[in-house]
């Protein structure tokens, strides 16, 4: 989507900042980013001025998620259901003519997305990192920087894959479920647990509380 309008970036930490100059390396306008926290409002994010709260966007703008935690990406989208969704992807990142980006998902720098991969809504492909032929990537899933996903694995909603995770042929990984940096995974992930190591084994979540 680029019809003229400014985008609005919803966020403005670490990760917004790295939006926001995909943004700008992909030819947008970016409006201004928008934060909850009085403490980032009035600053700027790569000259971009930071507003706020959220509530206040306006209007009608073309607006994208620029938060990490998956978690409070699916809350924010809630909150502004209704509104038009950005899917930006770096200049320099790979994406086959044949993939399909949902709304409000973002593809970094140096990425490959290859072939038949589908993407959801506000599915973060972050820096370097490679998706291959027929994978799906649910709704709200993030993959970190050097993530290699082999042909057909599925991600579903909101799974996270840490920085350098690799992912053999044809696995599926559930919903809401992380996987720590640097795992290897070759079998099957169950939904909303953690999973580390080489080869990755999977825990109850509750098992990492502290």
């Amino acid at each position: 989507m680029r019809d003229g309008r400014a985008v609005h970036v919803i966020g403005a930490g670490g990760h917004a900042k790295v939006v926001v100059a995909t943004l700008q390396a992909a030819g947008f306008e970016v409006g201004a980013a928008w934060d909850d926290d009085p403490a980032r409002v009035g600053g700027n994010l790569l000259g971009v001025a930071i507003r706020g709260p959220v509530a206040s966007v306006p209007a009608g703008a073309p607006v994208v998620i620029a938060v990490g935690s998956n978690e409070a990406r699916k809350a924010l989208a809630g909150q502004l259901a209704g509104r038009s969704f950005v899917s930006v992807v770096h200049p320099t990142a790979f994406v086959h003519s044949s993939v399909i980006l949902g709304p409000g998902t973002v593809v970094f720098a140096g990425a490959v997305v290859q072939p038949d991969a589908r993407l959801g809504e506000h599915v973060i492909v972050n820096t370097g990192a490679c998706v291959d032929h027929d994978c799906i990537l649910e709704s709200f899933v993030h993959v970190a920087p050097g993530v290699r996903l082999a042909g057909n694995v599925s991600l579903r909603e909101g799974a996270f894959l840490g920085i350098g995770v690799s992912v053999v042929p044809g696995i599926e990984i559930g919903a809401w479920t992380i996987v720590g940096a640097g795992a290897v995974v070759v079998k099957n992930l169950a939904s909303k647990v953690t999973a580390v190591g080489c080869p990755a084994r999977a825990f109850q979540r509750e098992q990492h509380k502290t």
